[in-house]
């Protein structure tokens, strides 16, 4: 090859080898205003420092965090343990004023506290790192920081409910307690009054079985000593606590249920009907009688005067239905479970407060792992339903009964 062709290839290897670096240039060119493009739209502060903490560059939402300028951190006024919270000082110091950071693969994260130029608190997650050169000799330090101050009032916010909810729940478990405690002083008391006129009512009829008003205290008084009964059972269903279950006679129990109204039945009020399978037997405590009395209670003020109330019981199956029928104004579809819930009234012009009644339905129904409804009765009314498992009945010589018919 000539010298002539050599000096050619020589400038066409030079030329080819300085667009590669012009090339590299311009790629690293575009890199870094993509790079300082991605700062000016960072949303917290990204910054480098030397080995010597002296700032080297601070982008990002400067102004937007601290509302100093880029340039202020810069040229060091302020510096930035400066503005930190003085009470979050120290241990910001001590934390970084360590030959730690100088080590290879340092890393920190903190939350504190700083103080804006204006003087406004800030609270700020700082994330740092020390970065190192290719023999892992660190070279310089960068890191992030993000303001977290709304996170912060949250939380604040979450303690400080979470304190007062605490605060109040103490509170109720204390009234409660004395509530518990009050309900167990009256019924022991109004228990041992009742008792007490019960058993002057069998001596009065023992000395004079003639007296007729005495089968009246007689019975006033047995009626108060169950009203008492229930009243301690509904306060343990209500705190949630374990009741007694005997098998009962559920058709005996309506029955009694059945008594108290039997000054209204046939007394142009309303006329009560009652269709009951006879011993139809459950497992249940006798509170289960207060569903009825619920019931038909709330029946007669849907059924109106002279209307007729109708009260069934039959054996499903496996289990025992009981339902109480009333002819009166249908009780709306969307209103049919809320009715189940506490202090709901369905008709405020006749001041029928249903909901309390009904809401104790409930919890005795869920007590008794039965179900509690209400479905419309035709042409016009409401059903008012209790569906309860039911337990065989044993004969005098131990066999079992089915009782389904």
């Amino acid at each position: 090859m000539t010298d002539k062709a050599k000096t050619k290839a020589q400038l066409i290897t030079a030329n080819n080898q300085l667009a590669k670096e012009l090339l590299k240039l311009k790629t690293g060119q575009l890199a870094e205003d993509q790079y300082r493009s991605f700062l000016q739209d960072f949303q917290g502060i990204a910054y480098r420092l030397d080995m010597y903490w002296k700032p080297v560059f601070f982008r990002g939402a400067v102004m937007q965090i601290t509302g100093y300028s880029e340039t202020d951190f810069l040229n060091m006024q302020p510096d930035w343990f400066d503005i930190v919270y003085p009470e979050d000082l120290p241990e910001l110091r001590q934390k970084y004023n360590t030959s730690e950071f100088r080590k290879s693969g340092f890393k920190a994260q903190r939350e504190y506290r700083i103080l804006s130029k204006t003087g406004e608190i800030r609270w700020i997650d700082d994330s740092i790192q020390s970065i190192s050169d290719e023999s892992g000799v660190p070279i310089y330090i960068q890191g992030a920081i993000f303001d977290i101050t709304k996170r912060k009032e949250a939380e604040e916010h979450i303690r400080r409910s979470e304190a007062k909810y605490r605060e109040l729940s103490e509170q109720l478990a204390e009234t409660n307690n004395m509530k518990d405690m009050l309900l167990d002083v009256i019924t022991h008391d109004l228990r041992n009054a009742a008792g007490n006129i019960f058993g002057f009512t069998n001596l009065m009829k023992e000395l004079n079985p003639k007296l007729e008003f005495v089968d009246n205290i007689e019975s006033s008084s047995l009626s108060l000593l169950n009203v008492i009964e229930n009243a301690s059972t509904l306060a343990k269903i209500s705190a949630g606590e374990k009741i007694d279950m005997i098998k009962l006679n559920l058709t005996q129990t309506i029955r009694d249920s059945l008594e108290e109204f039997t000054p209204m039945n046939g007394k142009a009020l309303v006329e009560i009907k009652a269709k009951l399978q006879e011993k139809l037997m459950v497992k249940a405590n006798p509170i289960i009688s207060q569903v009825f009395k619920n019931y038909i209670s709330n029946a007669i003020k849907y059924a109106y005067e002279g209307h007729l109330v109708i009260v069934e019981a039959n054996r499903e199956g496996d289990y025992v239905k009981v339902m109480v029928k009333d002819f009166g104004n249908t009780i709306p579809e969307e209103s049919r479970k809320i009715i189940f819930e506490r202090r709901v009234t369905l008709d405020r012009s006749r001041n029928i407060n249903s909901g309390l009644g009904l809401a104790i339905v409930k919890k005795i129904a869920d007590i008794h792992d039965a179900q509690a409804w209400v479905e419309p009765n035709h042409p016009t009314g409401n059903i008012f339903c209790l569906r309860i498992k039911a337990v065989e009945q044993e004969r005098e010589d131990g066999q079992t009964v089915n009782s389904t018919r």
